[in-house]
């Protein structure tokens, strides 16, 4: 794993793990029965949780990896304010880009407004998800997270994603292309098939399915550059000007 925004893979292993872990087979296997054991509470806390808002998200975030990133519940902007996040190779036409550090908690409380219209909600799940997703609010578990709030984000709207009919692959693509171009209906599109009706959070488990393999924004081809870096910048003044007809939160630099 190349990804090391804090310079001290060698001596704490990969993201500053409890256990010092640097082998990725390692990292994900620890990480992921970390979350396995957290996952119950983290529920828990989010079914008591009134409203959601920024401090949730962290806050689950920290229950779900507590237990192996000592920086769990923090954000980017708290940790690596001067680091701007990328899927694959900032230079690359292809490759995603996730929100500005300074921008994740605008972009998460806008996610976090869509869904308090829950007609549109249920209409259009991708965009509430693509949003969370764009926001990567951390350096690892942003899909486990993200998928627990948006899970009850659904329940408290009436419906659910039946997560264990979907494809890894083409869901992740999906939310690709969501992140690339937002609004346009490429996450809807993907997800509207698979929306189920739900009357309690007991029925989660039968249709959460394979939950480690919705986290493919999270390790894979991640990369980071310094937003100092003039071609960094104009990535962001670009990606902005492409997204003028996309709804975006107040405060933002359009």
């Amino acid at each position: 794993m190349s990804f090391d925004p804090f310079g001290d893979f060698e001596t704490a292993g990969y993201l500053r793990n409890l256990q010092g872990l640097k082998d990725p087979i390692e990292v994900k296997e620890s990480e992921h029965f970390t979350f396995e054991l957290s996952i119950e509470e983290a529920l828990s806390y989010l079914a008591k949780k009134k409203p959601l808002d920024y401090k949730t998200v962290l806050k689950v975030h920290k229950i779900l990896f507590g237990g192996f990133y000592p920086w769990a519940g923090k954000d980017r902007n708290e940790l690596v304010p001067h680091l701007a996040v990328f899927k694959g190779s900032h230079d690359d036409p292809r490759s995603t880009v996730f929100e500005r550090p300074d921008f994740i908690k605008m972009s998460v409380d806008y996610a976090l407004q869509l869904a308090t219209d829950k007609k549109k909600f249920k209409e259009k799940p991708g965009e509430i998800m693509g949003q969370l997703a764009f926001a990567h609010p951390f350096l690892d578990g942003n899909g486990r997270t993200i998928l627990l709030v948006f899970m009850e984000l659904c329940y408290r709207a009436g419906f659910a994603i039946n997560w264990s009919k979907t494809s890894k692959d083409d869901y992740l693509l999906a939310l690709s292309d969501e992140i690339r171009e937002p609004f346009k209906g490429h996450l809807d599109n993907y997800l509207k098939p698979f929306v189920v009706g739900i009357t309690s959070r007991d029925e989660w488990p039968e249709i959460i399915g394979d939950i480690r393999g919705l986290d493919g924004l999270d390790k894979e081809d991640i990369t980071y550059e310094s937003l100092d870096n003039p071609e960094v910048q104009q990535i962001y003044k670009t990606y902005r000007a492409q997204h003028q007809d996309a709804p975006v939160p107040p405060g933002s630099d359009g």
